[in-house]
Formats: C-alpha cells, structure tokens, sequence
C-alpha cells in the first residue's frame, strides 16, 4: 500500500540558508511541496512524493518524522470546520494536525492528522481503497 500524503516535521539548523538548502534539494528532485508551515527552526513540509522526499531530506543528513495525513473537502462557508472538527471530536478523534491545501469553486480541501486513523476514516466515510 502507498503511504499517501505525509507530512515530513523536520528541525532545521538555526543557520542562514536552511529552508533554501532544503527546497532546492526538493526542487531539484522534482517534488511538489503542496503545504508547509515553518516556525523558527521547526518546518512541516507536506507532500505526497513521500520516497522521493524521504530520499532528499536523507541526502541532507536532515532528522524528520512522518505522520500520516487524511484529506477531506468540505463547503468554503462560515462553520464548516467547526463541523468536520465536532464530528470527529464527538467520535473520541483528536485532530493533531490540519492544513488547507485549496479552496476552489466553493470547497475547501483539507489534509490533516488524527489519533486514531482508522476510527476518523470510519466517521468521515473514507475508505482505504480510495486515496485521502
């Protein structure tokens, strides 16, 4: 089984040229960084090129640890992810992680992290077979 979109949290040198290094090394490897955040030293990089990342942060002798993500689109309006959250906060899910990745024609899709993987695709109705 592919392991779909993860989200690589890396700790970068608190040096000048860091974050550089690091999305050159992706550039030059042709991998699409869909999301990210970056505060301080601390960066989430989030991709669905997982080889090819894990390959890129290894030529940099760069630590990281994976999670897997889930994605989900929902309506782009006022209290949908007040929604979506409540659902699996009702279900015993904790969100531990979330990040838009779009907003379209009225949609909003989301890749996020939970607790219990298997127990937020049974509340959502995501099914295995078909990639989050």
């Amino acid at each position: 089984m592919s392991e779909g979109r993860l989200e690589f949290k890396i700790e970068l040198r608190d040096e000048v040229g860091q974050l550089a290094l690091v999305s050159r090394e992706f550039a030059n490897r042709g991998i699409n960084i869909e999301t990210m955040c970056a505060i301080d030293t601390n960066v989430v990089i989030v991709t669905n090129q997982t080889v090819e990342a894990r390959m890129a942060l290894d030529s940099l002798e760069i630590s990281y640890a994976t999670t897997q993500l889930l994605s989900q689109s929902m309506p782009d309006k006022p209290g949908a992810l007040a929604d979506f959250s409540e659902r699996l906060g009702e279900a015993g899910v904790s969100i531990t992680s979330i990040y838009v990745l779009s907003r379209i024609q009225g949609a909003t899709e989301l890749a996020f992290s939970v607790d219990n993987i298997d127990k937020a695709r049974a509340t959502l109705n995501l099914h295995e077979s078909v990639p989050p």
